[in-house]
């Protein structure tokens, strides 16, 4: 019921990057790239489409999960400033908004979208910052290169999809048909080392791999391939962006004159809301602090609840009451009565239980209180409640 965090050996954290891309552990296509001032780009091109007056950035970056989240984050931007987020098609004639996000008096900020792209979505492009008092572009994703060699900013890891299965922000053109199981391109920030790395695409061929300006200017990148006869191929350059460079576009991979596989993102994973309120679960009879609990009996050797950003609780118990059934009850902060979530968590032969995903709460509901429970009938004593044991 309860996971621990797994260490890793040290010597597997300092393997290269394309050692990892290669053995096929980076199987999500996710998309993870740094924001930068759209008027700093100048690979491929410089980008037509930036504010006139660009508004400060420190750092930032932006992520889309394959659960289809999104994550933006800027620090050290305009204070107290609106951007209207956007998703933005490589030759910029395509978007999709994603939200706003607020400044507070240092210009820091941060918009989080859960579950934005839902299931099955192929998306490709960049995300684009734009100030809702200017017309024009302040910031976007993109290639970000230290000029010291020391890491100033994260790295640049879109994953690869096929162009053909693109439809966020809009369906692409020249687009091929070959297969891709998953793909993935890693930019290093301290360096400026590339690996690009394709899984299950056609046996037996080359791709030419290219980073492509919004313009559709492009510059060359290598060839990845050719594949093995599992379609498995990757890419490793050390150096291949010079220190200082910032660019920004698409990593397009051709074959035949097509555009088979282009950075971007897929939402491969069902969305799993987080936890946004969680307890372990006592006994009631077995609570010293404080003494005048009116409790039931039974027992218990472990137990939790959890309540979701959906509303959905989870309780999970083990060694209580074995072939009992138990009702989980909301008992808010301010003693009001409690009220039945009419959740029902039954246990087996041996006392466990296991229930998830079902709603307890309505959408937009700010509570504040903690969850019991009881024996299923009118009038039964807590059985359960939130708490911690300290021996």
């Amino acid at each position: 019921m309860f996971q621990s965090r797994r260490k890793w050996p040290a010597a597997l954290l300092a393997a290269p990057v394309a050692l990892c891309l290669a053995s096929g552990l980076a199987h999500a296509q996710t998309f993870d790239a740094p924001l930068v001032k759209c008027q700093s780009v100048a690979k491929p091109a410089s980008l037509t489409t930036c504010a006139p007056t660009q508004d400060p950035l420190q750092r930032g970056g932006a992520t889309i999960s394959d659960q289809g989240d999104v994550t933006v984050i800027v620090v050290g931007a305009a204070p107290n400033a609106k951007y209207g987020v956007s998703f933005v098609s490589n030759d910029g004639t395509q978007t999709t908004s994603i939200g706003t996000l607020k400044t507070g008096a240092g210009g820091d900020g941060a918009l989080r979208m859960d579950a934005l792209y839902k299931f099955g979505t192929v998306g490709a492009g960049n995300v684009v910052l734009s100030s809702t008092v200017a017309t024009g572009a302040e910031f976007v994703t993109g290639v970000l290169i230290s000029s010291d060699g020391l890491e100033s900013a994260r790295d640049f890891q879109p994953g690869l999809v096929r162009c053909t299965d693109v439809t966020v922000p809009g369906l692409l053109s020249n687009c091929g048909s070959d297969s891709l199981n998953y793909g993935h391109v890693d930019v290093e920030n301290d360096d400026g080392a590339l690996a690009i790395h394709v899984n299950g695409a056609r046996p037996s061929t080359s791709y030419t791999a290219s980073l492509v300006s919004p313009g559709g200017t492009s510059i060359p990148l290598g060839t990845v391939g050719k594949t093995d006869s599992h379609g498995n191929a990757t890419l490793v350059m050390p150096a291949e962006f010079a220190a200082g460079t910032i660019g920004s576009g698409s990593i397009v991979l051709q074959s035949g004159g097509l555009n088979e596989f282009v950075s971007g993102f897929k939402v491969d994973q069902k969305f799993v809301p987080p936890a946004v309120s969680a307890s372990s679960l006592v006994a009631c009879s077995t609570v010293t602090d404080p003494e005048d609990l009116t409790c039931g009996s039974d027992p218990l050797d472990a137990g939790f609840y959890e309540v979701n950003a959906g509303g959905q609780i989870s309780v999970g118990l083990k060694g209580a009451e074995p072939s009992t059934n138990y009702e989980v009850y909301f008992r808010p902060l301010d003693n009001s009565p409690d009220v039945d979530t009419s959740i029902e968590v039954s246990t087996n032969a041996s006392g466990n239980a296991l229930t998830g995903g079902k709603t307890g709460f309505p959408a937009n509901t700010v509570a504040s209180g903690t969850l019991v429970l009881k024996r299923t009938g009118s009038g039964q004593p807590d059985e359960f409640v939130a708490g911690f044991d300290v021996r």
